[in-house]
């Protein structure tokens, strides 16, 4: 049985670096136990291992969960850009309830681009 954690549209930092999402979707992960970081065996669609590690910030109210670790190398590899957008999962076990391992899905969007800069939503023109 799959529960999603999070689906977002990928923006410019998600693809440079780290992929932020919202702090609402922590509670569907491994607790933290003190810890500012934990690690998550993620699975793509081919089946191929990922290790992304999730940090919070240690100190204030706002947690602020980023994940990094392999998710660049996983964003390279599946070629993604922004505006892509990205889904996490966590697989379980229905005979026992027991977390199998994370999976993450994408999907991405053609974006037509006119001198390097994405037109995709720009209003179209029609002469008579």
């Amino acid at each position: 049985m799959a529960v999603m954690i999070f689906q977002k549209s990928l923006k410019k930092t998600d693809v440079a670096s780290r992929l932020s999402f919202p702090s609402k979707s922590i509670k569907n992960l491994p607790g933290f136990e003190g810890r500012n970081v934990v690690h998550l065996r993620v699975m793509d669609k081919r089946g191929s291992p990922w290790r992304f590690s999730c940090y919070i910030r240690k100190k204030g109210g706002f947690r602020k969960p980023v994940l990094s670790g392999d998710w660049h190398r996983f964003v390279v590899s599946k070629g993604l850009s922004i505006g892509d957008e990205v889904r996490l999962f966590k697989e379980i076990d229905q005979a026992t309830g027991a977390l199998l391992h994370y999976r993450v899905e994408v999907t991405k969007f053609n974006q037509m681009r006119l001198f390097g800069v994405s037109i995709e939503h720009a209003p179209t023109i029609v002469r008579m």
